[in-house]
């Protein structure tokens, strides 16, 4: 069994794991709102190598006792650990998505832009082939990817003391059972308020009940183009 980290050593990976999460925020940020080409994640994981081994979660994970920060250290500890062992397939989809384009009906759409246009087109049939065309790219691009990421976690995880990934998250503090059963009840408590209200909203942003609506409609319904009045795009700021 590991040796648990002494209290200055804690301290010294708490303070290094803010700034591991501020870098990765930004290259995130960066790279999504369009102002990097590319998702570096390497780069980052490699300079601070020391906070995402398996030798320190395991060593955090031998400390946690009943205290809440310790817990949550060993939490990020172990998520970044897992996020180490699949930054290339993250850095790799990021490219993936990054690079692909639907034509529909004869326009040319990038990956990222299918979302943003089925919510902004009334045409209940285009907002249909627009998913559609999304969900092939997402199948024959994407999901192979994603699939070889479960495999890798499922695997990663027996490595950190669990069988699987649901106990992981249960000694990491999650009270998985406890938030199942409190979601049941929430559910039967307001299932039919929901059905009802839902079903109003529908037909009158989207034009059909909750029972026909399908997923390209969800979109287009919280997209909610009845407020566009309210927010002129000559007074917007920029």
């Amino acid at each position: 069994m590991a040796d648990a980290l002494s209290q200055r050593e804690l301290d010294s990976y708490r303070e290094q794991a803010d700034r591991f999460i501020a870098a990765i925020d930004e290259e995130y940020y960066l790279h999504y709102a369009g102002l990097k080409d590319t998702l570096d994640l390497e780069p980052i994981y490699e300079h601070f190598a020391e906070l995402t081994s398996l030798e320190q979660a395991n060593r955090i994970g031998a400390g946690v006792n009943g205290d809440r920060r310790i817990r949550e250290l060993w939490r990020f500890a172990c998520q970044g650990y897992l996020g180490n062992l699949t930054r290339e397939h993250e850095e790799r989809s990021a490219e993936i998505e990054a690079g692909l384009t639907a034509t529909v009906d004869g326009e040319e759409i990038p990956y990222r832009m299918i979302r943003p246009t089925i919510a902004n087109e009334p045409d209940r049939d285009k907002r249909q082939r627009l998913e559609h065309a999304r969900n092939e790219l997402t199948e024959e691009h994407l999901l192979p990817l994603q699939v070889d990421v479960m495999g890798v976690e499922q695997a990663a995880v027996r490595e950190l003391g669990a069988p699987n990934y649901a106990e992981l998250h249960r000694r990491l503090g999650f009270r998985l059972d406890e938030l199942a059963e409190r979601a049941r009840t929430f559910l039967a408590e307001t299932e039919p308020m929901f059905e009802e209200s839902a079903d109003s909203l529908f037909r009158e942003r989207v034009g059909v009940g909750l029972a026909e609506a399908k997923r390209w409609d969800v979109a287009r319904l919280f997209r909610a183009p009845v407020w566009d009045t309210a927010f002129p795009g000559d007074r917007m700021p920029t």
